[in-house]
């Protein structure tokens, strides 16, 4: 059945998604500013209007909560009167912030300071999920918070498990394989065509910068366990062949001329798997163009595609205030947003 009779409502509301995106010229202005002041004073005069009058390095949490409640009203006008797997794609993906709470939560605890100050409960609120974050509030460390989570019998307790024994520097990135991972074998991501190539896309990206970080690691001989599912050529050759053959094969992929623009001049292990962090804005940014030329607005995978660069783009300015604000120098906080101007 075609995805405009199935669907009728549903591309008008991703179009509307769509013209709130930040043109690039403007979302360069935002995060490309000398000040703080003049960070807000542009921001201002966008879509992500915030009421704050002034911005400073003690208020950031405002700025962070004002640009997520934009973000999560955006996410309600789609919600409100969709159908029940629209809204199922919907809550998939602003399941991201359960596992970004529970990343606060640990860093917190580990730094010996106040959980409270680093939770975002709005998108908690709205997905009614805010029992699994409250359940967790007291625990003294990251043991209890894994044991915790197994009690519940929440997924993320795995990327504990792994952190535990891999090493806890890197329970960020196990936890944002999990998310992923619980995207991908949703049984919607697997019945519906399009979703099931969205999350097979996002799913090869996260384990290629997985399998990059195993090798610095030095943990490929576990590349088995530290992916989602199995590995795809790229993310073989990522984890065996030398970085510029591996830019090579990658270069079909939807982020690979990205990623070799920014590391062409210093194609080094170490520099690509940065960049495979940096580019990601510009990656989802890509994707969802595809999506919706592939498959049209009123698919499930252009949905999702758009509902991700919408939350990349919201990361985007509170990462970029944050450079800001810690005083990072210019040329620095240049080369991290350099994949946007591409």
């Amino acid at each position: 059945m075609s995805s405009v009779i199935k669907r009728p409502s549903l591309g008008p509301r991703v179009r509307g998604l769509r013209i709130r995106e930040l043109p690039r010229e403007k979302l360069l202005s935002v995060i490309y500013a000398n000040t703080l002041e003049e960070f807000l004073n542009v921001l201002k005069t966008t879509t992500y209007s915030v009421t704050l009058d002034r911005l400073t390095r003690e208020n950031l949490s405002e700025l962070r909560k004002n640009l997520i409640k934009i973000y999560i009203d955006r996410i309600k006008s789609i919600f409100l009167g969709s159908s029940n797997e629209v809204k199922l794609v919907i809550l998939q993906s602003i399941k991201y912030f359960e596992y970004e709470n529970i990343r606060n939560l640990s860093i917190a605890i580990k730094a010996g300071k106040s959980p409270e100050d680093f939770l975002l409960w709005e998108p908690l609120e709205f997905s009614r999920r805010r029992h699994v974050i409250a359940g967790l509030l007291g625990a003294k460390n990251l043991e209890e918070i894994g044991e915790r989570l197994r009690q519940m019998r929440h997924p993320a307790y795995k990327a504990f498990d792994m952190a535990f024994k891999y090493g806890e520097d890197k329970l960020s990135i196990f936890l944002d394989r999990q998310w992923v991972e619980d995207f991908s074998t949703s049984p919607l991501a697997e019945k519906d065509k399009t979703l099931r190539m969205f999350t097979a896309d996002i799913k090869e990206y996260f384990n290629t910068l997985i399998a990059l970080r195993a090798r610095i690691w030095g943990l490929t001989e576990e590349l088995g366990e530290l992916i989602i599912g199995k590995p795809t050529p790229i993310v073989q050759s990522a984890v065996r062949d030398p970085p510029t053959r591996f830019l090579e094969n990658a270069e079909a992929a939807p982020w690979g001329k990205i990623l070799l623009d920014m590391v062409a001049e210093a194609p080094s292990l170490e520099n690509i798997a940065v960049a495979m962090d940096n580019i990601y804005p510009a990656y989802i940014k890509r994707l969802s163009d595809i999506y919706t030329a592939r498959f049209s607005e009123f698919s499930l995978g252009a949905l999702a595609a758009h509902l991700e660069y919408m939350r990349a783009e919201v990361l985007t300015l509170i990462r970029a205030a944050s450079l800001l604000a810690e005083g990072v120098p210019a040329e620095k906080r240049r080369k991290i947003f350099e994949p946007l101007t591409r």
